[in-house]
């Protein structure tokens, strides 16, 4: 079958997304408070970096804004509502070829 194979350690994975503005981008958030950006192609995925949510009790769901496509909106137990930009993180903005701000 075709389709994507990662393997994700710890958890079940509660929430996916995608985004149009970086083809081949995968998210996933876990129950076990985890969130892991993945680079995608040919049937196989890459997880180019991760962040632990320890205040949440669990995540259950995430959406990628529309409008600017590195931000997460993450949801889960105790916190409520989270927010994080994938593109804070150096091995993302590599993986993706994203420059830094100011450059």
């Amino acid at each position: 079958s075709s389709g994507i194979n990662a393997e994700y350690g710890d958890g079940e994975v509660s929430g996916v997304a995608m985004t149009r503005h970086l083809p081949g981008l995968l998210v996933t958030c876990s129950a076990d408070k985890s969130v892991k950006a993945w680079k995608g192609s040919e049937g196989a995925a890459v997880c180019v970096c991760t962040r632990e949510f320890g205040s949440l009790i669990s995540l259950h769901t995430l959406a990628i804004c529309p409008d600017y496509g590195t931000m997460l909106a993450l949801g889960g137990l105790d916190e409520g509502l989270q927010l994080w930009d994938l593109a804070s993180n150096r091995e993302f903005r590599e993986a993706f070829s994203i420059p830094t701000q100011g450059s």
